[in-house]
């Protein structure tokens, strides 16, 4: 019985580090697994963000190129502009003077309206700014 005892005092030990070691492997793989689907979902992930990343690498080009044609454009088109504006400031200088011209005539219509005789006379004026 002393051999029994003995035997059964060192096999209970090395079942209970053995029970305690498979516990441990198997959390270990559980965990590993659990890794595993992590690592899969996280490329997921950077695979969807470098195709974002591409796709707005290719709308910055597309902006860019359109904003270098513009720039182009309105390079191209300073000279007319200027020329525009030069031309805007000389009709409206006409403008003012023609308006100038049409007070001083209705001034001195009024004038002359109030000379005729009282069947004549009519309104002139009102040209004023």
């Amino acid at each position: 019985m002393g051999k029994h005892l003995q035997l059964i005092s060192t096999i209970i030990p090395l079942l209970i580090v053995a029970i305690g070691l498979i516990g441990w492997v198997l959390t270990l793989r559980g965990d590993i697994n659990v890794a595993q689907s992590e690592i899969v979902e996280m490329r997921r992930e950077i695979q969807l963000v470098s195709q974002e990343s591409r796709q707005a690498q290719i709308e910055i080009t597309r902006f860019t190129n359109q904003i270098d044609g513009l720039i182009e454009e309105v390079g191209a088109n300073s000279p007319a502009i200027e020329k525009l504006k030069r031309d805007m400031a000389v009709a409206s200088d006409q403008m003012n003077t023609i308006m100038a011209d049409h007070a001083y005539m209705g001034d001195m219509l009024s004038e002359l309206g109030k000379s005729q005789p009282s069947g004549e006379r009519r309104t002139y004026g009102g040209y004023g700014y």
